[in-house]
């Protein structure tokens, strides 16, 4: 018995030495807030795209954007569009790397979308 007792008090002993293992996951609060954040970055992506494609349609439209200033506003708003999509299927699998990589890559195109037809935001 002593055999048993004399290893079993030394490796308690060198556990209370050891410092707090780290937290593997986040709390749930931590998650449910990336969540929030991240579905609205999705949501102000998605309708900053969809305003200056209003925006461009109307200009076409109106005959403020022809020839090639319009087919370039054309160009931008399908790479918009395409990382806006890819933005909201990285949301809804989860993945979080491809979403914030979407999202990077999206919002300079809006951007430029807006200018293209002199949208404030």
């Amino acid at each position: 018995m002593i055999h048993f007792a004399a290893p079993l008090g030394i490796a308690l002993l060198a556990l209370g030495a050891c410092t707090p293992l780290p937290q593997i996951a986040p709390p749930p609060a931590a998650i449910a807030d990336m969540t929030t954040l991240d579905e609205r970055g999705s949501l102000a992506i998605e309708v900053a795209w969809r305003a200056a494609g209003a925006a461009l349609e109307a200009a076409v439209d109106s005959g403020r954007l022809t020839g090639d200033a319009a087919a370039r506003a054309d160009r931008i708003d399908a790479q918009a569009g395409y990382f806006v999509g890819l933005a909201r299927a990285a949301y809804d699998a989860g993945n979080a790397a491809d979403y914030a990589t979407a999202l990077r890559q999206a919002k300079p195109l809006v951007k430029q979308l807006r200018g293209l037809v002199e949208v404030r935001p």
